[in-house]
């Protein structure tokens, strides 16, 4: 029949700083250990490595790691592990790409009709970038407000620039 130790257990365990189930106490120094009651006794039985605390068992996260690796290699995302549309899965971010796309064609279009120069296309096309334009129709006030057109700007502008040059959609 095995002794339980417990106030053994319970010196060592606070000088130890852990909890009594983190005590090994080496079976073959029971007797020894028994007679141990101070906590000086304990302190010499634990520089004698008779009584010792177990290392904490965490979990290994190398399995993680190696599925980390497939994933940047693309594998494990296929249509059995997504939840939610391809636009849910964008997050926030879809309405800006939406957007940016739609801006961008725009400013090309509007390029290509030479009613905008390549210079002001370069500048129209950073504050894009920066998020100062809501939409298309934005762009267009923008342009008109600051007079940066070289040509006029047609009212029917979607009709006629966009579906001439480029915005297919």
């Amino acid at each position: 029949m095995t002794r339980r130790l417990i106030l053994q257990r319970r010196l060592a365990a606070r000088i130890l700083k852990c909890g009594i189930n983190r005590v090994w106490i080496d079976p073959d120094a029971l007797d020894e250990v028994a007679s141990a009651v101070t906590s000086e006794e304990i302190r010499k039985l634990i520089k004698e490595r008779k009584i010792w605390k177990y290392p904490i068992e965490g979990t290994s996260h190398h399995r993680a790691n190696i599925r980390a690796i497939k994933r940047r290699k693309g594998r494990r995302r296929g249509p059995g592990k997504r939840k939610g549309s391809r636009k849910t899965r964008m997050g926030g971010s879809y309405v800006w790409v939406i957007r940016i796309r739609a801006i961008r064609r725009t400013l090309r279009a509007l390029k290509y009709a030479g009613i905008i120069t390549p210079r002001v296309y370069n500048k129209l096309r950073g504050l894009a970038k920066a998020g100062v334009f809501k939409s298309k129709a934005h762009v267009i006030s923008y342009i008109l407000e600051h007079k940066l057109n070289s040509k006029p700007i047609p009212e029917n502008w979607k009709e006629e620039i966009l579906l001439k040059y480029g915005d297919k959609k």
